[in-house]
């Protein structure tokens, strides 16, 4: 048992992309039938399968964070830095195909799209990086494509715009509990957090 464990930690974004080939498998037995919301989404949802091959390959996004604010992940199990992630991908997108008339599922997507290009952009800027962050090609598509599927969804879908509400409060709600996970499988504590927040703010910034 705790040999599968280790095997499926340290393979889990190829078990994460399997889990996506299933859906664009049935996504592409039924496509006459979707509904636009799914459509879009698994658009959404190759994106950022490719993006985090694209991550992998260049050293990750988490990994640099750690890095500039000193937290040692060099002794770690392999997969420990990205299981929070690859179970969170594979929820939000699994929720948003089986409930598309629930559109703020298919809206908390979109928003992790757009909240994609905009914090590898803000990495850049932050860390003072030379050229551009771990995954950045891609995390510019699909912030453009998460701004064009909202478009296409405004234009073609009625809804409440109370929708918004509860994506965004779905989005951060989700993003809280996955940066949580991702800091306690780290063993990061709340002290030692703040510790190197403010180390590195008065090394960037000069204040604390």
């Amino acid at each position: 048992m705790k040999k599968l464990g280790l095997f499926l930690l340290k393979n889990n974004i190829h078990i994460m992309t399997l889990i996506f080939v299933g859906w664009a498998v049935w996504a592409a037995c039924n496509w006459s039938s979707l509904l636009l919301v799914q459509k879009l989404v698994m658009g959404l949802y190759a994106l950022l399968i490719v993006h985090e091959y694209e991550e992998g390959y260049k050293g990750r996004f988490v990994a640099l964070f750690a890095k500039v604010l000193q937290f040692d992940v060099e002794k770690l199990t392999p997969g420990v830095t990205h299981i929070a992630q690859a179970v969170y991908i594979t929820v939000i997108f699994s929720l948003a195909l089986v409930f598309p008339d629930r559109l703020w599922f298919a809206f908390g997507v979109l928003i992790l799209g757009i909240f994609e290009g905009l914090v590898h952009n803000w990495g850049i800027f932050m860390f003072q990086l030379k050229g551009v962050s771990p995954g950045w090609w891609t995390a510019v598509l699909m912030a453009a494509y998460a701004i064009w599927a909202i478009v296409v969804i405004d234009r073609n879908i009625e809804y409440d715009s109370i929708q918004w509400l509860w994506a965004v409060l779905y989005f951060l709600g989700g993003f809280a509990c996955l940066e949580v996970a991702v800091q306690k499988l780290m063993g990061n504590t709340m002290s030692k957090i703040k510790t190197s927040l403010n180390a590195f703010a008065q090394k960037r910034f000069g204040k604390k």
